[in-house]
């Protein structure tokens, strides 16, 4: 039986937070709690669920703050000694001993991703049965395509932090439970469709941030190559198949190249803050809006929770912190003129004695002074507010949140040819087209022209580069170093989080206890 469903929600979600940068979008009407059976009627009905389904990114469950917090702290490039043992759990991988439905960190994820799910399913859904009799085709292939990428990036972030859940694919049915490999591949046939549908390029400003085909196809070469990676586990060990998604990622990256749409931005620290939003590098990018719209946040969390900790309130809580390994590697080169990666600068706070910038009113030695400054060694600057208005941060960051950019995928096509094996010299030139941006010397395609030597340079230029960009834990899953302990026995030197990880269970987040008796077929992930 057809399931009328009210969408109350999707009022409510599309008043309090849409990814366009014009403020026109936070004004739509509240249909007043329609159904299904009265709602879906006109063009404009139709983007008030699309902008719904937009509306969740900037909750608090996805890209405002908790899937920072899962990406960084779970990997090698975060910690945790807050006060608040959610945090902790997440970062020592000691999850067994809490409430999980009354946590936030794991209830938010999982419930708000799937929310948007639904959501979005609603608008494919009846796209599907009557939306085209009520637009133009372009218009509703404009919403397909949008709908599509976002059910696309919803099962991509419940894929990597789960690896296991309901494939909901209608809003009127429950999906089967799938595992990693299967949601990736849902995922990829998502972002395909999107990218047949999305335009190049939005014509209207107050569109910046709207997915584009570049998005997709940028997102879509990520989950083949995640894809290749599961391939090369040991319980997997499918080189074949491996080296078909290294194929077709090389493919994706390449036709991104042919877009001739993209170029990295002169300044990189561009990439972080609130002056040059949706540029050249952005592929995909999450509009946040500094303050408030209607009493609801519209802002990025992440820089209350992994910032610069100042016990007057002023900066981050002391919530999640950046490893004090990450200066050695910073520090393992310098630029061409003998100064340090300003990389490093840009991305961390640290102590550093020629440093008289002022942050949040006071330089570090004055905050010191005032006994108000943190004892740690490091602490995250990038995505902070320190370098657009520098005023005290809140939980309202107007800084939009870069998913991915065309460093990335430079370094990735960089990462895709060395494992084929097949171009390691034009490997190397993607390379140095990212480091030459921040005056790093090129390096000699001749010293890398092994597997080894070239993978180990790739980990070190995607760290120095992308750093707090939430993409670490995706690329030790890739690797394989979430799945071999002498890898983790590694990580652990430098991280001693991962003395705490355990090998098939770890790499796996909590589903929340309350979700279960909610999907046929659904149960705990293994050790929990």
């Amino acid at each position: 039986m057809k399931r009328k469903y009210t969408i109350a929600a999707l009022a409510l979600a599309a008043l309090i937070g849409l990814t366009s940068c014009s403020d026109d979008f936070l004004n739509l009407s509240d249909p007043n709690r329609e159904s299904s059976d009265t709602f879906w009627k006109t063009e404009d009905q139709f983007n008030q669920g699309l902008s719904a389904s937009y509306a969740i990114w900037r909750r608090p469950g996805m890209f405002s703050r908790w899937f920072h917090v899962l990406m960084e702290l779970r990997s090698d490039e975060g910690w945790s000694s807050s006060p608040n043992q959610e945090f902790q759990a997440i970062a020592d991988f000691k999850n067994t001993a809490y409430n999980y439905d009354s946590n936030e960190s794991v209830r938010l994820p999982w419930q708000e991703t799937f929310n948007q799910i639904f959501y979005v399913n609603q608008v494919l859904d009846q796209m599907k049965d009557h939306g085209y009799d009520v637009m133009s085709k372009e218009q509703g292939d404009l919403i397909m395509g949008q709908a599509y990428f976002i059910r696309a990036t919803a099962y991509w972030y419940i894929a990597s932090t789960y690896g296991r859940a309901p494939l909901q694919l209608t809003s009127q049915s429950d999906g089967k439970v799938v595992d990693q490999k299967e949601m990736f591949e849902q995922v990829l046939a998502d972002y395909t469709e999107a990218e047949k549908l999305l335009p190049v390029k939005w014509t209207n400003s107050e569109d910046l941030g709207r997915p584009t085909r570049g998005a997709a196809m940028g997102q879509a070469a990520r989950v083949m190559m995640q894809l290749a990676g599961i391939d090369k586990r040991p319980e997997s060990a499918n080189a074949d198949e491996a080296k078909k998604y290294w194929t077709e990622a090389k493919t994706k990256i390449e036709e991104i190249f042919r877009l001739n749409v993209y170029s990295l931005v002169p300044n990189w620290i561009d990439n972080f803050t609130d002056k040059n939003e949706n540029n050249s590098e952005s592929l995909f990018e999450i509009n946040f809006k500094d303050g408030l719209t209607d009493g609801k946040e519209t802002g990025m969390q992440r820089p209350k929770f992994l910032g610069l900790y100042l016990s007057d309130g002023t900066g981050a809580w002391d919530d999640g912190s950046s490893r004090d390994w990450m200066l050695d590697e910073f520090d393992k080169e310098r630029q061409k003129d003998g100064k340090p990666d300003l990389r490093k600068y840009y991305t961390l706070f640290y102590d550093n004695p020629e440093d008289t910038m002022k942050y949040y009113g006071k330089t570090m030695a004055e905050w010191k002074a005032a006994g108000l400054l943190g004892s740690k060694k490091t602490y995250w600057r990038k995505y902070t507010s320190v370098d657009s208005d520098n005023k005290p941060e809140d939980y309202s960051s107007g800084v939009n949140f870069r998913v991915l950019r065309l460093a990335d995928v430079y370094l990735m096509y960089a990462e895709v040819l060395n494992e084929l094996g097949t171009d390691r010299a034009t490997a190397v030139e993607y390379i140095n087209k990212v480091r030459r941006r921040v005056n790093m010397a090129d390096l000699n395609p001749a010293l890398f022209n092994d597997y080894e030597t070239l993978k180990d340079q790739i980990r070190h230029e995607r760290l120095v580069e992308l750093c707090g960009e939430c993409t670490r834990w995706n690329d030790l899953d890739r690797w394989g170093d979430l799945h071999n302990q002498e890898a983790i026995n590694k990580l652990a030197e430098h991280d001693p989080d991962f003395s705490t990880f355990r090998l098939g269970v770890s790499h796996k987040y909590i589903i929340p206890m309350h979700e279960l008796s909610l999907y046929p077929g659904l149960t705990q992930n293994p050790g929990y």
